[in-house]
């Protein structure tokens, strides 16, 4: 004998051949289904099951015993029964990849490829913590220097850390990785992150700001390095001498923002570099020679982009290309689908100028103009470039008007790319 809900009573099926109750209704009755059951399916769907017993030994081995009543692959409550590289469990009952490092309860670190981080891999930094070099989950470290010394793989971010002096990552292979508004700065003078010799180092959602003084720069990588640096969904901010200076080495800059750094935005010299889907705004002054990019020299072969990035209210001195300085260009360029538009310029200065190897497509670039194929010279009608909003709106002149040959899947803040007809020039993509 089974039991079924009925809106108004519950009446006891299998007994009796027939049963009418006027005014009443059985929500979960569909004739045909195992026991009439609308949450039971038959064997062309889902395993129909009561009980994680049913669905031992396959590949959804967890009853949805308050919703279908079929055997699923996780639910919110069991998601243990995710591992691997899908260690977390959607809205959809099926395992996926970790977006947050909330997700990942023994270890507290999401890895970029969405999985858990084996806690013993991570060497932990918390300004709440202690000055040890232990660096471990229980006891995080407050100084970044000890969370480097023991040479794992992954050091996380809590918080604010002042360094107290320049962090050197030297030969090292290392991720850098942080909680939201996880921050590195430094509070007295000097550079702060320096990345020498032949380092390979990832930095995923960790802010670089507030060097001081004139030689304040956030990150540096040296003359004669080797090195290979890559910034994800990275904030590099307010850094007195500048944010990003490389002679040399491998840099790429996806899905971040580099701000309010008053030496400049980026300066390159001798490198490869990828600039990619980032904000580059509102840096360098009156003082600064240096205004949004600086390509200082470029020449040798690899890598050399500057692709769907908004370069924008940047400044320098007087004559001073404050958008795009090109100097001595010596190899190809990738130069296209950027906003270049409201840096300002003075004595000759322009929003790109320097070498004629330097030409830009598909870009707009204004108010004065620059020509080239596909480019334009219109307002981009930020949402509010005063209040540091430098997102297009729908009516933007931007709009679909990107190379139709890019293949960028993603912008700025990781939504898809096209969201129209094609896609949109500029860090950011109107959803």
């Amino acid at each position: 004998m089974t039991s079924h809900s009925i809106s108004c009573l519950t009446v006891a099926v299998g007994v009796a051949v027939g049963l009418a109750v006027t005014g009443c209704k059985n929500e979960n009755y569909c004739e045909g289904n195992p026991n009439n059951d609308c949450r039971l399916h038959d064997a062309d769907g889902p395993q129909a099951c009561t009980g994680n017993q049913d669905c031992a030994g396959g590949q959804t081995p967890v009853c949805d015993v308050t919703g279908s009543m079929t055997c699923v692959e996780c639910l919110p409550n069991q998601a243990d029964a995710c591992s691997g590289t899908t260690p977390a469990c959607g809205n959809d009952h099926a395992c996926r990849g970790c977006t947050a490092h909330a997700e990942c309860a023994s270890s507290d670190v999401c890895l970029p490829d969405g999985s858990c981080a084996d806690e013993g891999t991570v060497a932990y930094v918390d300004p709440e913590g202690t000055d040890n070099s232990n660096c471990t989950n229980a006891t995080p470290c407050t100084k970044v220097d000890k969370a480097l010394a023991t040479t794992r793989p992954y050091v996380k971010f809590t918080g604010t850390t002042d360094a107290g002096a320049t962090v050197v990552i030297e030969n090292q292979a290392v991720t850098l990785l942080a909680d939201p508004q996880g921050k590195l700065t430094r509070t007295n003078n000097g550079l702060l992150l320096e990345v020498r010799g032949a380092s390979q180092v990832s930095i995923f959602d960790l802010e670089v700001g507030g060097a001081s003084g004139l030689q304040g720069i956030g990150i540096s990588m040296p003359a004669g390095n080797t090195s290979m640096l890559q910034l994800t969904r990275a904030n590099v901010s307010g850094n007195a001498g500048g944010g990003i200076f490389t002679s040399g080495g491998t840099l790429t800059v996806t899905q971040s923002t580099i701000s309010g750094n008053a030496g400049g935005g980026v300066s390159i010299s001798n490198a490869q570099f990828d600039l990619t889907n980032n904000l580059i705004v509102q840096n360098g002054g009156p003082a600064s020679l240096i205004g949004g990019i600086n390509l200082a020299s470029v020449s040798g072969t690899g890598a050399h982009r500057l692709d769907f990035n908004t370069i924008s209210a940047n400044a320098g001195t007087s004559t001073v290309n404050s958008g795009v300085n090109c100097g001595i260009v010596g190899a190809a360029i990738i130069f296209t689908n950027n906003i270049i538009y409201g840096n300002t310029v003075s004595g000759g200065g322009k929003q790109v100028g320097g070498s004629t190897n330097c030409s830009a497509t598909y870009s707009n670039i204004g108010p004065d103009a620059t020509p080239g194929p596909g480019n334009i010279n219109l307002d981009p009608l930020f949402t509010n470039a005063a209040q540091g909003n430098f997102h297009i709106t729908p009516a933007s002149p931007a709009k679909n008007a990107a190379d139709p040959a890019a293949t960028l899947a993603v912008d700025v803040d990781g939504e898809a790319r096209p969201q129209g007809s094609a896609r949109d020039i500029g860090a950011d993509e109107i959803p």
